[in-house]
């Protein structure tokens, strides 16, 4: 079963994703969690002290040997360069397993209070979406950007009426995706 817990920034999907998973390892359940939030506290919600939490081994450092694992010998991907964020599997890919990580992503889980935890790592601004005048960057999301008007009932709040300032501003879902859950 997969489970992934989503929603705006702050609404406690960290804190309920560690609750959820400590309750599952509780009652005897194998866990593994994926850390995928823009702010990665997992492992500390699951009990890591902040200095073990800071020190775990992010995937996104590990891009290149995890797709070149995924890839396999599946002759259309020419080379893990050429996979892209949505580039499917076909034949001779690779599938990971969350039972089974294979010796590319084991390295990179940790026992974290009994559950086995991967995170993702910083995002850089490339991960999280450009500047457009409908698309403002999420490091300048307090200061109005061109041809914005004030959200209604909020002249302290620019956007388009109806639509929140920030809507459409992360393209990489892991951004959004908060901490994410996978039981075995």
């Amino acid at each position: 079963m997969k489970i992934a817990f989503v929603g705006k920034g702050g609404s406690g999907k960290t804190t309920l994703a560690g609750l959820f998973c400590r309750t599952l390892v509780a009652q005897g359940a194998d866990v593994l969690a994926f850390d995928a939030d823009i702010n990665q506290h997992l492992a500390v919600a699951l009990g890591a002290d902040p200095r073990t939490a800071a020190g775990l081994p992010a995937l996104a450092e590990h891009l290149e040997a995890i797709k070149e694992h995924l890839r396999g010998d599946n002759p259309r991907i020419a080379s893990a360069a050429a996979m892209l964020k949505t580039t499917p599997p076909g034949r001779g890919s690779r599938i990971l397993r969350p039972g089974e990580p294979g010796p590319v992503l084991a390295p990179l889980i940790r026992d974290v209070g009994g559950v086995r935890l991967a995170v993702t790592g910083p995002f850089g601004q490339d991960d999280l979406g450009g500047d457009t005048p409908s698309r403002p960057s999420t490091s300048t999301s307090a200061t109005p950007w061109r041809g914005a008007t004030p959200a209604p009932g909020r002249p302290d709040r620019p956007g388009r009426p109806g639509v929140h300032p920030r809507a459409g501003a992360r393209r990489a879902l892991s951004a959004e995706m908060g901490p994410l859950a996978t039981l075995l």
